[in-house]
């Protein structure tokens, strides 16, 4: 199977530099190494599975660790987000599914009202406690647009970070 078939993470197979791929050892090596995330270090993987340095930075070289992790890094923040991003949305519809039935509710009963005559203090609660349901959920994509930035700016950190050691 060819390497541009699997997710950058996956095992590296043949190539014209490494004609038997990777091998199950270095593999292992690099799963340590990713599943580190933001402690992340070549020594980290040396103490946990007692090879040299050497060979670990030879492996990580080879086998382009830094930046298959950092495609790894972001598959996991995409599906985060994306799960968040569904949950806000199915909440969000939630919200203004209630706020718009209670709203046809209060509309429907203000013609039962006889002219002049005022809502009772309930009814007005109700309504204002719809039309604050409505603002919450549709407000919702700015805070969402906010806490992406957030974990964006937290994985470009890592990446950096990563970069220089």
């Amino acid at each position: 199977m060819d390497d541009s078939d699997q997710h950058p993470w996956t095992r590296r197979g043949p190539s014209k530099d490494y004609p038997r791929g990777e091998s199950s050892t270095a593999y292992d090596a690099f799963r340590v190494y990713m599943r580190l995330g933001k402690d992340r270090s070549l020594n980290s993987v040396c103490e946990e599975i007692g090879k040299t340095i050497t060979l670990i930075k030879r492996w990580c070289k080879a086998y382009e660790w830094v930046s298959r992790a950092a495609a790894y890094d972001s598959y996991l923040l995409t599906a985060e987000v994306d799960g968040e991003a569904t949950e806000l949305s199915r909440v969000r519809n939630k919200h203004l599914d209630v706020a718009d039935k209670l709203l046809d509710h209060l509309s429907s009963n203000m013609a039962l009202w006889e002219a002049g005559q005022d809502p009772s203090v309930r009814w007005t609660q109700a309504f204002a406690a719809a039309a604050k349901v409505q603002q919450m959920a549709l407000t919702l994509r700015e805070k969402e647009s906010a806490a992406d930035q957030e974990l964006i700016d937290r994985v470009m950190s890592m990446l950096e970070k990563q970069a220089e050691g």
